[in-house]
């Protein structure tokens, strides 16, 4: 729909212009969309021009220097058969465009290129514009001046109320504080209970070996003294050296042998 209207926009100003355009390669107005503003109200400005046949449609360059109104948007180009449209958007947002009189706008410069390559000018005045302040004399006169809307910093909004979330938050730390003391105290009673079974003398357990190793083929009962041999080395050296030597017999150390083997051991520790 904006499209279509700008088209019909310039397709008037084509029109418009059409007399004046059949004397000069080029024609060129400058136009304001409303000539009586606000302080701050937008203002659309247009720039139409139309070229001769003898013009080169790529070469119309249009200056424009709206100031001291701001420039808010960058400008839209159209183009229509012989005419193109610059539109800027700018407001009043200084201290000069709030004068008693509004300053006059500097006039529009078309320039283009003709197809011989002789270069062109036209040049267009702006219409009056007349600025309008927001505050009259009788608001600036009172105590404390109106506004059109509230200038109270609005109370703030939260999703879940502070006081309650720090309650929440605390409940929070008091759970996982008990859950971590839970973990650590299992972890604690499980190492305890590996440590007996940790701390079990070596010898003891090599001495229930030997005795399991009576029932068990030959070389489980060769690996048996070896390591009763090597437990009783820096306790007792001839039981040391009746197991190392029981743990290399020839043929193979019989069971009766290992049960004498483990009962002096058993003697000797006591």
């Amino acid at each position: 729909m904006g499209a279509l209207r700008r088209a019909a926009v310039v397709a008037a100003a084509a029109l418009a212009l059409a007399p004046a355009a059949a004397a000069k390669p080029l024609v060129v107005h400058a136009r304001l969309d409303d000539t009586t503003v606000l302080f701050g109200e937008p203002i659309q400005a247009r720039v139409s021009v139309v070229a001769d046949r003898s013009v080169r449609r790529s070469s119309i360059r249009v200056d424009e220097d709206l100031a001291p109104l701001t420039v808010t948007a960058s400008a839209h180009t159209a183009r229509a058969g012989s005419v193109v449209e610059v539109t800027r958007v700018a407001v009043c947002m200084t201290a000069p465009c709030v004068a008693r009189t509004f300053p006059r706008l500097r006039s529009v410069v078309v320039t283009a290129t003709l197809r011989d390559g002789r270069s062109v000018r036209a040049t267009a005045s702006w219409p009056q514009l007349s600025v309008r302040g927001r505050v009259v004399a009788a608001d600036l006169a009172r105590a404390r001046p109106p506004f059109r809307a509230s200038v109270a910093v609005p109370p703030a909004t939260y999703r879940i109320d502070p006081a309650t979330l720090a309650w929440l938050l605390v409940a929070l730390a008091i759970v996982t504080g008990l859950g971590a003391l839970a973990l650590g105290a299992g972890e604690l009673r499980r190492r305890r209970a590996r440590a007996p079974r940790a701390s079990r003398d070596p010898l003891e357990r090599a001495l229930r070996l030997v005795r399991e190793a009576e029932s068990r083929p030959a070389p489980d009962r060769r690996r048996a003294a070896g390591l009763l041999a090597r437990l009783l080395r820096d306790r007792d050296a001839p039981l040391a050296r009746t197991a190392s030597d029981l743990a290399w017999a020839k043929p193979q150390p019989e069971p009766d042998d290992l049960e004498v083997l483990a009962s002096d051991t058993e003697r000797t520790a006591r």
